[in-house]
């Protein structure tokens, strides 16, 4: 896999600045570790800036594994001072109410962090608020937590004590110590969820935030506004393709249609420069798939039935079929070859 095609993938240089003062706290000078992962740290106060989210996240498991301290992201994002993610962080500290929140979080993560997927249901019953992360983005516990830990302390700014009857649905793999997760983040808590989800009761939604500004709600949102949706650019048209396809492969399945409008061409003339290029929709979907199931064999410990449906498989047989033409053997053999080859 390319590992341009993931740096493409962009979140707010803010975030790591934080992440730098805690590292701090802790006594672990960040620089160097930055500097490993290939992140210049020389960026990280600067605003407006965007950096590579892959490694990002892979500078938070690192940090992770130098503090041996499984819950660092967590911790993390518990000690970041309010408003650390700028007119992001301050809009929802000052939204009205939750249901302002919740709107204003639905229409701007996209906007600090590149997410592959997110959404926001409104029912008679529940608020939903769905995302996850491009496929390419391996190793992300660390930042999902530190992340949400981040978001649902604006949300428990607004709710107190009923923040208890939110639910928290998590892609991440259950951790060892439960407990700090649920004091954390909330009671209600799920582990290995096929995506990430935000719920809360939809007679919450009318909740006034007692700390709530909204002249400056307005104007942080006006800026928000303002901030263009982060999509990876590249002047060739087989990447920017190959992009589409792996942020699509999870959450709907692609096809000329929606491959065609996400770059701005008709579905004829997308068609003509696939068949300049010697290949089609279906054999580059069958190739990103294959690239990213042997990259999450490979560096993950993800579960079979985890892979699969990262890959937008709609059962583990079907993942398996594949996997067995792809590699010669079974993804589990697969796997079994690899943790042996590095021994």
């Amino acid at each position: 896999m390319d590992s341009n095609l993931v740096d493409r993938l962009r979140v707010a240089a803010s975030l790591a600045s934080s992440i730098a003062h805690y590292a701090s706290s802790r006594g672990i000078d960040v620089a160097p570790i930055a500097r490993a992962c290939g992140l210049d740290p020389d960026e990280f106060g600067k605003l407006g800036v965007m950096i590579s989210l892959d490694r990002l996240c892979r500078l938070l498991e690192a940090l992770a594994m130098l503090a041996n301290d499984p819950q660092f992201g967590l911790k993390a994002g518990l000690a970041f001072e309010k408003g650390a993610s700028g007119p992001f962080g301050y809009a929802l500290m000052h939204a009205p109410t939750l249901r302002d929140a919740l709107v204003f979080m639905g229409r701007n993560l996209t906007k600090i962090s590149q997410t592959s997927g997110c959404t926001l249901e409104i029912g008679p019953r529940e608020a939903r608020l769905e995302w996850t992360f491009s496929p390419l983005i391996l190793k992300r516990d660390q930042y999902v937590d530190m992340s949400v830990v981040m978001a649902l302390a604006r949300f428990r700014g607004i709710l107190g004590q009923d923040m208890d009857r939110a639910r928290l649905e998590l892609e991440r793999e259950k951790p060892t110590n439960v407990y700090i997760y649920r004091e954390s983040l909330c009671r209600n808590l799920v582990f290995g969820a096929p995506i990430n989800a935000l719920v809360f009761p939809s007679e919450l939604l009318s909740r006034a935030n007692a700390n709530a500004d909204a002249r400056l709600f307005a104007i942080m949102s006006q800026q928000m506004d303002a901030v263009p949706v982060q999509r990876p650019q590249s002047e060739d048209l087989m990447t920017m393709v190959r992009l589409h396809i792996i942020d699509s492969i999870g959450t709907r399945p692609p096809s000329l249609s929606t491959t065609a409008a996400s770059l701005g061409l008709s579905e004829r003339t997308l068609q003509r420069r696939l068949s300049e290029a010697g290949t089609s929709l279906k054999d580059m979907i069958d190739e990103g798939r294959r690239e990213l199931a042997q990259r999450l064999l490979s560096e993950t410990s993800l579960s079979l039935s985890q892979i699969g449906f990262r890959l937008g498989f709609s059962a583990p047989s079907a993942f398996t079929r594949s996997a067995t033409r792809w590699f010669g053997v079974s993804p589990s053999a697969f796997r079994q070859r690899g943790i042996a080859q590095n021994a």
